[in-house]
């Protein structure tokens, strides 16, 4: 299983649209972690399977049952997918790694920040109180309206694969 994984587009649908067209293979889904959800239609995504939360910018969102956060299954994996301003993400990672280790999640995918970010906290850490189970991946694809920064996601044969990309802007 393969996906992109946005964030931050703000107003920039055609980087989406971009980012797809140079795909060697289509990804099988779109993680979209908010502040822009107006793009995903303007860059015609229907057709597509798309997960996306509302961010803190996303204040007249184009479908009223947008979740700010959400738990998905991805290819066997636990992914939680928000946009990081609920946990301060700005001030530190603490607060969404204690929820995301709280809720089971293998994955995490956050954006707000516009800093491209990959850590794993490893298998038998503690992490607010809950022993991990397996590593834990904490990844921000960066704002691909700022600087066109985008990321990846590969689980395949329960190896999870997170990488980042850049368009040139």
């Amino acid at each position: 299983m393969e996906a992109l994984i946005f964030s931050d587009s703000h107003g920039h649908a055609e980087r989406i649209e971009e980012v797809l067209l140079r795909q060697i293979r289509q990804p099988d889904a779109i993680f979209f972690a908010g502040d822009g959800l107006r793009d995903l239609g303007r860059a015609g995504l229907d057709d597509r399977t798309v997960y996306a939360v509302l961010g803190n910018c996303d204040w007249f969102s184009p479908d009223p049952s947008m979740q700010t956060e959400r738990l998905l299954s991805f290819g066997g994996r636990n992914v939680f997918l928000t946009h990081g301003h609920l946990y301060n993400v700005k001030h530190g990672y603490g607060a969404l790694l204690v929820h995301a280790a709280k809720i089971g999640a293998d994955i995490v995918i956050f954006g707000h920040t516009h800093v491209p970010h990959l850590e794993t906290i490893s298998q038998g850490s503690e992490v607010g109180g809950v022993v991990l189970e397996r590593p834990l991946y904490l990844f921000n694809p960066g704002s691909l309206g700022a600087d066109g920064s985008f990321g990846t996601l590969t689980v395949r044969n329960g190896q999870i694969l997170l990488a980042h990309g850049r368009l040139e802007t």
